[in-house]
């Protein structure tokens, strides 16, 4: 039993990592390009395990605001921000696709 549940959880990871490798080529050879300025940053923790001495890691979600193709302003989650430290009020330079606003790529720091 306990060999089906990973061996699906195990697909559905890689069909998950296609899945982004794909959009973000896409989004990297489609999309348009606009400059964006991190605008939040939320911290997600993750637990470790059940045992109090088990510590989980932290994560840091990074909202953008920039400017669609039509010049309205939109913040949203940045998709790719590797293991850039970034602090509330930097500027990027990223890609996004008009009709998928919601997963803007990092093309460069400005």
């Amino acid at each position: 039993m306990f060999e089906i549940i990973f061996i699906t959880l195990l697909v559905l990871f890689g069909i998950g990592g296609i899945w982004a490798f794909v959009v973000t080529k896409k989004v990297k050879k489609e999309g348009y390009e606009t400059d964006a300025i991190i605008s939040r940053i939320e911290l997600q923790e993750w637990s470790g395990g059940i045992e109090p001495w088990e510590h989980g890691s932290i994560t840091k979600d990074y909202y953008i605001t920039f400017k669609n193709h039509e010049g309205q302003t939109v913040e949203s989650l940045l998709s790719n921000p590797g293991d850039h430290e970034f602090k509330k009020g930097d500027r990027i330079r990223i890609k996004c696709l008009p009709d998928r606003q919601d997963y803007p790529v990092l093309v460069k720091i400005l």
